[in-house]
């Protein structure tokens, strides 16, 4: 009977979005030390199906046979600032307060918080991926000298002459695109928030996440105990009707 599978669908739900927690959990934790990293947060919810639209049949596949559930929902990121960090690399930037810069991939503008550049062979300013860093015109930026000065408006002094201005944007629908980048609709932001010789730190704390994995993982525990509680009993159940 579908009474009889409910238990083992609500439980086996509920161990689903224990372990896709855990994976966002670890995956914070793994990048608590990367320069700009947001971590993640995961959405859940729970389903409910109304007893009054069952249709007459008793397979546990059948949702309208089924009650409540522990579901997924989205996975979205908490985009408040990390701490910063001096490095004292004259093409180390980072952005106090909002905005990010932006780089070239293929034909596409993404953007990213992660201000650790360098230059290619060309002397163009890039991230650590090799994709150039944008302007706010959307033009690449060319150093070719000795002493680099990034002021807070992001203008760039190559040996004390103006060579063009690193872009910030500021970004909306913001999507992930891996790597530290982000799909969005950008448009350039006046700021004076670049710091020349700084890199934002990840706004992960590992103390709070290492306290969320150890939850998570008991939490796991006890579901998968009482799914196991449960198949015993169903057995029990099964053997004296058959017996």
């Amino acid at each position: 009977m579908a009474l009889d599978y409910q238990p083992i669908f609500i439980l086996a739900s509920g161990m689903l979005l224990q372990e896709r927690k855990l994976s966002v959990v670890a995956n914070n934790l793994a990048n608590s030390n990367t320069p700009a990293f947001k971590r993640e947060l995961i959405e859940s919810y729970t389903w409910y199906a109304d007893m009054g639209s069952r249709n007459g049949t008793n397979s546990p596949e059948d949702s309208t046979n089924n009650f409540v559930y522990p579901m997924v929902g989205n996975v979205f990121m908490d985009m408040s600032d990390g701490s910063l960090v001096e490095t004292k690399n004259p093409l180390d930037l980072a952005i106090e307060g909002k905005g990010f810069f932006a780089v070239k991939v293929g034909d596409e503008i993404l953007y990213t918080r992660k201000g650790n550049f360098r230059l290619n062979r060309d002397g163009v300013l890039v991230n650590e991926e090799g994709y150039p860093v944008l302007d706010r015109n959307e033009n690449n930026i060319s150093i070719l000298g000795e002493r680099v000065d990034i002021d807070r408006n992001g203008n760039v002094y190559v040996d004390g002459e103006n060579v063009g201005q690193v872009g910030v944007f500021n970004v909306q629908n913001l999507r992930k695109a891996g790597k530290d980048l982000y799909y969005g609709e950008g448009e350039p932001l006046d700021t004076d928030g670049v710091l020349q010789g700084f890199l934002e730190n990840s706004n992960v704390n590992p103390i709070t996440e290492m306290a969320r994995l150890i939850e998570l993982s008991r939490a796991h525990e006890v579901y998968a105990r009482l799914v196991n509680a449960l198949d015993e009993i169903q057995n029990r159940v099964s053997n004296n009707i058959t017996g």
